[in-house]
């Protein structure tokens, strides 16, 4: 038993995605702010803590849409039916999450609560979870009570409730009117459109057959134990703390005794009585001194002892409790809180992998809570876990995301014995939101989900959020996407973060494209830019990936001139020439002539590549001195483009060029495509950066193919007024 899928709907700006799981562990990915703990948030909230669902967590779209629900009745109380309409109404406005799992027939005893009828037989089961009026009569009688009063001030004064929205909002007025439901989700017989809903007699089914445990981001190692909670679901907690609660719920021999604590209780009772012995001797005079006074003693008052108890919870209470120490046969040791926070994080971490899986199992004292264990024990165990790269260097990140799952079946009830293999009559899955890059180098990226940020459109009028399922790019991938993998994880995977993605042929503009970027594009340097380095013959093979993510795409390629015989030239035009890009063959503008290339139109190499924004630039004609030049790759345009500059014409060959163009006894695009052929092109790039580093006021002007391609991706990334 599993859960496939997520569906979601009205909760902030995920109006309605739906998130696959895999069935061991799903990644979540995407840029900020686009709604991987939003998505976090809404699953703890629907499948663990009903309550933590506020006004301000539905979608802005629907807000306007709530708050004029009960305009047209502000005359007369409504009638039954239109009552039920009002509820109706409210009910699709609210969030929602449909829960489809997926179950063996001989199973049907786990699930007999959700089943959609007697015939099932094994597949898909879906369960809808909804937030709805739980008496709309007296959400509405209680409403218009408090708006009449607001009524007669109406013009002077802005007060509570101004509509529906804001009297929901008021203190515990959401929680109080507003109750989650459960429902059997079954589909019609002759539609998959007709959906037929059942309500589940017993809330607590779901809770039978999934558990759910959270990790959130908002964990704060070396914070006192006093500290106030934050959101819905804080971590803040010392390391101690944590122990104690597993000793607590787990280890305590006091809960339930079995034989081998007997022992023990017996040397802690010991103990305890001797200690106490001891305080009541030394607390006697003062004690005796409280008698004078007239207590105990007045009227039958009981006298004062003390009597000691002794157990592990107090041995952790304390935050020296917890202390490290680097070598056993040392007597030195250091306090938890002198260290590291990284490495306090991985400790904190691990260990609420091992409580999340052991309270799952019922290890020790937990499987004494109730009669029947294996009733108890749920199913499946949903595992959320926020952000874990929060303090941790970027090869524990690695380590931790790759070991997450095993530490969470590491128990002779989910794995066969001496075995890596997984016993299926309890499930894990184990969901992770990241930012980190170094997390998902080492995983497939099949597990990905990326969480794509959406513009308003005529549907949606608000900037939401969709999901895209990188399975159904990764699961059998063709050869392209082969590259795509093998590539990104030899190089970076921050496309899955970034806000828009330039991609450029070669080590040159890899190093001097983001110094183009510092000095001339200010704006699109606090944007989240993720530079890749793919020669114009492999670019491509990324189309499907960028279709996929949706995010702004610039291509930085080159002309790459041949002749009519395929051989590398210097470009002129009217001369039957061709490119020898792949990228500008197969992907935009798909031109091959030379000529119709470097005549194309700005405007045309702009494009939406299956509604991804992309625009594909490469060098074009250079006005030097009146006449028209022309360059095949990065390095001419750039010295075209700096053709004054005294730093390139101090080298010899260049200074000789420039004399040759000035004399007309050669042609200065063939002067440079012989100088470039000759380069050894990193040397090349690195000169010109350590040139610009050197010289405070050294600054190169980027080529006009590039001014123009980083202008459009400005202008892509700019924020929407």
């Amino acid at each position: 038993m599993k859960i496939t899928s997520f569906a979601l709907k009205n909760y902030r700006r995920l109006s309605n995605v739906t998130l696959v799981l895999d069935d061991k562990t799903t990644i979540l990915v995407g840029a900020n702010n686009s709604g991987k703990t939003s998505c976090i948030g809404a699953l703890h909230t629907f499948l663990k803590s009903p309550d933590n669902l506020k006004i301000r967590d539905i979608s802005k779209l629907n807000w306007k849409e709530i708050q004029k629900l009960c305009e047209r009745f502000d005359e007369e109380f409504p009638s039954t039916e239109q009552m039920q309409e009002i509820s109706n109404k409210l009910i699709s406005l609210l969030p929602s999450l449909d829960i489809e799992i997926t179950a063996e027939a001989s199973e049907a005893y786990k699930v007999r609560d959700i089943l959609p009828d007697l015939e099932w037989n094994g597949g898909a089961l879906s369960v809808r979870i909804t937030y709805e009026a739980d008496d709309i009569s007296k959400l509405y009688r209680e409403f218009s009570d408090a708006r009449s009063v607001v009524s007669e001030h109406k013009g002077t004064v802005s007060l509570w409730p101004k509509d529906l929205c804001d009297f929901l909002e008021k203190g515990h007025n959401f929680s109080k009117y507003i109750k989650q439901k459960h429902y059997i989700l079954s589909k019609g017989a002759e539609s998959l459109a007709n959906e037929v809903l059942q309500p589940i007699a017993q809330s607590e089914a779901l809770r039978r057959l999934i558990r759910v445990d959270v990790i959130s981001e908002q964990r704060g190692l070396g914070a006192e134990d006093s500290t106030d909670k934050k959101g819905p679901y804080s971590e803040k907690q010392r390391l101690n703390k944590l122990l104690r609660e597993y000793y607590d719920r787990i280890l305590n021999p006091e809960d339930f005794p079995e034989v081998q604590d007997l022992e023990f209780l017996g040397q802690q009772q010991t103990l305890e009585n001797e200690f106490t012995t001891r305080l009541n001797a030394q607390f006697e005079a003062p004690f005796k001194e409280l008698e004078d006074m007239g207590y105990p003693g007045i009227g039958g008052n009981p006298t004062v002892e003390i009597a000691a108890k002794i157990s592990g919870m107090d041995a952790l209470q304390k935050a020296s409790s917890i202390q490290y120490r680097f070598d056993r046969k040392e007597e030195e040791f250091i306090p938890e809180s002198y260290l590291g926070l990284g490495y306090q994080n991985l400790i904190y971490l691990t260990f609420r992998l091992l409580e999340f899986r052991d309270k799952w199992m019922r290890v020790g004292k937990s499987a004494s809570s109730g009669n029947n264990v294996e009733e108890q024990i749920e199913p499946i165990h949903l595992v959320l876990v926020e952000e874990p790269e929060v303090n941790l260097h970027a090869q524990v990140q690695r380590v931790f995301v790759s070991k997450a799952y095993g530490t969470l079946r590491n128990h002779r009830d989910l794995r066969h014995k001496d075995s890596r293999i997984d016993k299926t009559e309890y499930q894990t899955q184990l969901v992770i939101s990241t930012h980190s890059s170094h997390i998902i180098n080492d995983i497939d990226f099949k597990d990905l989900r990326y969480f794509r940020r959406n513009d308003a459109n005529a549907s949606i009028g608000m900037d939401y959020t969709s999901i895209a399922n990188m399975s159904e790019l990764f699961e059998n991938p063709k050869e392209a996407l082969q590259f795509v993998r093998k590539h990104l994880k030899l190089t970076h995977c921050d496309i899955f973060f970034a806000d828009g993605v330039i991609f450029v042929e070669g080590q040159a503009e890899r190093l001097l494209v983001p110094e183009f970027i510092s000095k001339s594009f200010p704006d699109l340097s606090n944007r989240y830019i993720s530079i890749l380095e793919v020669n114009g013959a492999h670019t491509h093979k990324y189309r499907d990936l960028v279709e996929k993510l949706g995010v702004a795409t610039l291509v930085l390629t080159d002309l790459d001139s041949v002749n009519n015989k395929g051989h590398s030239c210097f470009p002129q035009k009217s001369e039957d020439q061709k490119t020898n890009n792949d990228t500008l063959k197969k992907w935009h503008p798909k031109r091959v002539a030379l000529d119709e290339l470097v005549d194309l139109p700005q405007a045309q190499h702009e494009t939406k590549s299956q509604g991804t924004p992309l625009y594909v630039a490469y060098q074009k004609p250079t006005q030097i001195s009146g006449k028209e030049v022309l360059s095949r790759t990065f390095e001419d345009a750039l010295i075209l483009a700096n053709f004054e500059d005294d730093y390139f014409l101090k080298k010899p060959k260049l200074k000789e060029a420039k004399t040759n163009f000035e004399s007309d006894t050669r042609s200065l695009s063939e002067s440079l495509y012989n100088y470039v052929k000759d380069l050894k092109k990193g040397d090349f790039a690195f000169d010109c950066l350590f040139h610009l580093a050197d010289e405070k006021t050294s600054s190169f002007t980027p080529p006009e193919y590039m001014r123009e391609g980083l202008t459009w991706l400005q202008t892509q990334l700019a924020p929407k007024m």
